[in-house]
């Protein structure tokens, strides 16, 4: 054994070993090693042998430097060659090239390696050959049954190679996939080209005649196909395209086509075409600043028979600026220009579009932002003009170090201008300070005393008084002093194996009534749920416009159980006690009266694969049920189960058209094998007029190398041009390569 640098290598290193992972016919690709190939075997082996013997000329350049090991090596006067054999291995810049023998003619200034040759990159991508033959300038040279196990794990193969004094390489029959061959004669999908070039200056692999295959049978032909190399960054070009066919859009067809401006920016532009829906284009363009990033997607549509203008589209856009270490601004525009365009074209279609533009400042104990809005309901039609705009709402909020009792101060500050085409508008400014003082007893009750004081001010226009039948436009304001103290007394106890916790929580509230005059609009409080989380707060209305008045007392009591054999069950209910009746609150809110409605919760947590919550608002007096809202997992991932159910009766807060509300959700999943998995979802209204909402039936397969899934959904939603009916998509990705989406929608109702 002669070497030069190197011990002998170890057998598992050998190329004999690793060509047992492609099994009979390996599916591979190319990469930029093709070129290395070359190099090595051609400049590295007259250098390695002078090594082998009387060390390199580039001794004192490491990065110059060929290394050689072999079982023998031997030089040939009269032919002038240099032949290395058994287990012969050269490294070079990090690339080691692995043949039985290797013969260099030094008159022709050709090499050759035959017998187990592969070719590991510093990437790590290994390629084998049968044989490979270069000239010594690196410009030229041939290779049979080219294999190649790339870095990624995907695979390509061709019976023959070929590079050119250009640089660039062709193969042909070649065949790529990124499925692994050795589980069966046929990868799930590959690529098949009768020719492939490969360019490695622009990183791109160029296929003529390329067929795309499932199981062995072709689905998909193109003249001509092309990708980057696995190794290269962004590249510009075609993606593959989405085809379907639909209720809504007849049948569609979107051609994306990707543009690499530069390492911080992209953009995607992709044709839209559909029979019955008209054509346009989508269009998203993203890019990175130092401090600031830019997001924007959006659409154009034009010549849709069933809408009377001309054009329809949307914008949905983001950015960020860290401005400094505690400045940052940002916008998020959504914009469509009807209610029902996102829907009918499948984009994502909120109940509400919001613009919002931002700027805020975090210290160690403040913040401050300011926030201008705009708001498109995308559902039910509001009427015309009356949702608002708001520019600015400005929020400050203060939090003080403690003080030597412990205590500390709070400052919370908001302003509003609130304006509509018709209706009313609002300014308002409001400030509230309070004192904290946190406490903790010896005998361990844990008491917070809150104090502090309220003030708004607003300035109304054209706001209807309904006791009056008139419309006020004017200045008021109210001032709201107020204190409370909690008390909470945590009982632990770990009797018989069973860890447990019983606390019972007092909470009294002192304030002033009344607050909620007529002269003051209710813009931001229109929204209260009366439920477990805020059972113990002292403001539970969403806003500001509303203010919670009287002396009042919340108390529950909260109960846990911790073991092993059970896992944790915890359970908390409670009421509140109003000493005076508030007419700020609708009467069927919970809180209308002296005795609230209990609410309160149950969770019930065994083991990883259960998990169940019970929430509840029961009447006061009767006990009947006015929210319910239970959910529930159960099972592991082989056959896993999901319910939800919500009740909600109406409360005199909510629009008459909605109700009551009454709804349930079950769905099964089970992931029942390594690479299949089947999902069943089904929500049902249970109202009086209720009926199904909607069905989801999926099934998936995903390997290494390609996902597939059909889904299939029957919705019964309608809304003008968005059409109800059933629903199928075919899913197919194919990985390091793309998607490709067939979707078709069937039984339509008209």
């Amino acid at each position: 054994m002669i070497s030069s640098i190197f011990p002998p290598a170890p057998a598992g290193k050998r190329a004999r070993h690793l060509g047992r992972l492609f099994g009979p016919r390996p599916r591979v690709r190319l990469s930029l090693i093709m070129a290395m190939a070359a190099a090595v075997v051609a400049s590295a082996l007259p250098q390695t042998a002078r090594a082998a013997f009387v060390e390199t000329e580039a001794a004192d350049d490491p990065a110059r430097q060929s290394l050689l090991q072999a079982d023998e090596v031997s030089y040939n006067d009269e032919t002038n060659t240099i032949t290395a054999v058994g287990n012969v291995e050269i490294q070079r810049d990090n690339k080691i090239l692995l043949a039985d023998k290797i013969v260099y003619d030094r008159n022709a200034d050709i090499a050759t390696a035959t017998g187990n040759v592969s070719i590991t990159d510093e990437k790590g991508s290994v390629f084998f050959f049968e044989s490979a033959q270069v000239t010594g300038d690196m410009k030229e040279g041939l290779a049979a049954e080219v294999r190649v196990l790339l870095s990624d794990k995907s695979r390509m193969a061709s019976r023959t190679y070929k590079r050119n004094p250009d640089g660039t390489s062709e193969l042909d029959n070649a065949v790529y996939t990124a499925c692994d061959s050795c589980k069966g004669e046929t990868p799930l999908w590959q690529i098949k080209g009768s020719h492939v070039r490969y360019d490695p200056e622009a990183e791109m692999v160029y296929y003529k005649n390329a067929w795309v295959e499932m199981g062995g049978i072709p689905i998909f032909y193109t003249p001509y196909l092309a990708h980057p190399d696995p190794t290269a960054g962004p590249k510009s070009g075609l993606l593959l395209p989405a085809i379907g066919a639909s209720r809504n859009l007849g049948a569609s067809y979107k051609q994306p086509y990707y543009i690499h401006i530069g390492p911080d920016r992209d953009a995607t532009l992709t044709p839209f075409l559909t029979s019955n829906a008209g054509k346009g284009a989508i269009a998203e363009y993203r890019q990175d600043f130092k401090s600031a990033q830019l997001r924007m997607f959006g659409s154009l549509m034009a010549g849709d028979p069933d809408f009377s203008s001309d054009f329809r589209g949307h914008l949905d856009a983001n950015a960020r600026w860290d401005m400094d270490e505690n400045w940052r601004s940002g916008a998020d525009i959504q914009l469509a220009s009807d209610r029902t365009y996102l829907r009918r074209y499948n984009f994502l279609a909120p109940t509400w579009l919001t613009s919002n533009v931002f700027a805020e400042r975090f210290t160690n104990n403040s913040y401050f932002s300011a926030n201008a809005y705009y708001f498109q309901r995308q559902r039910i039609a509001p009427a015309s003009g009356s949702v608002p705009g708001v520019a600015p709402l400005l929020n400050y909020n203060y939090v003080s170090s403690p003080d030597s009792l412990g205590g500390f101060w709070s400052v919370d500050a908001n302003g509003l201008v609130l304006v509509r085409e018709t209706g009313t508008d609002s300014n308002r400014l409001s400030t509230r300070v309070g004192w904290n003082l946190p406490y903790t007893a010896d005998f361990g009750g844990v008491y917070t005393f809150r104090t502090g004081v309220r003030g708004d001010g607003y300035y109304v226009r054209n706001l209807f008084r309904p006791t009056r039948n008139d419309f006020f436009t004017g200045t008021t304001g109210r001032v709201v002093p107020e204190a409370s103290l909690e008390w909470r007394m945590p009982f632990v106890s770990d009797a018989l194996g069973f860890h447990q916790l019983l606390e019972p929580i007092v909470m009294a509230v002192v304030s002033p009534n009344g607050g909620n005059k007529e002269n003051i609009p209710n813009e931001d409080s229109l929204d209260l749920e009366f439920d477990d989380t805020n059972l113990f707060s002292i403001h539970r209305f969403s806003g500001y416009d509303r203010v919670e008045t009287g002396p009042r007392i919340n108390y529950g009591i909260h109960w846990a159980t911790f073991n092993e054999s059970i896992g944790t069950v915890s359970a908390l209910v409670g009421q509140v006690y109003r000493f005076h009746n508030d007419a700020a609150f609708a009467p069927l809110s919970g809180l209308r009266g002296y005795f609230s409605d209990y609410v309160g919760r149950i969770d019930v947590t065994p083991n990883r694969y259960v998990s169940m919550q019970y929430r509840f608002r029961l009447d006061r007096d009767t006990l009947q049920s006015r929210r319910s809202e239970v959910s529930a997992t159960v099972g592991p991932d082989l056959l896993r189960f999901t319910t939800s159910y919500l009740y909600v009766k109406s409360d005199g807060t909510r629009p008459a058209v909605l109700g009551s509300t009454e709804e349930l959700y079950v769905a099964l999943s089970s992931r029942f094998s390594k690479n299949w998995s089947v999902a069943i979802g089904h929500r049902q209204n249970l109202g009086a007029n209720g009926g199904s909402i909607r069905t989801d039936v999926g099934i998936t397969y995903e390997d290494e190398c390609v996902v597939i899934g059909l889904d299939l959904a029957n919705d019964n939603t309608q809304d003008r041009d968005f059409k109800k009916g059933i629903a199928v998509l075919l899913r197919l990705n194919l990985k390091t390569i793309g998607d490709i989406k067939f979707n078709t929608d069937v039984g339509a109702r008209r």
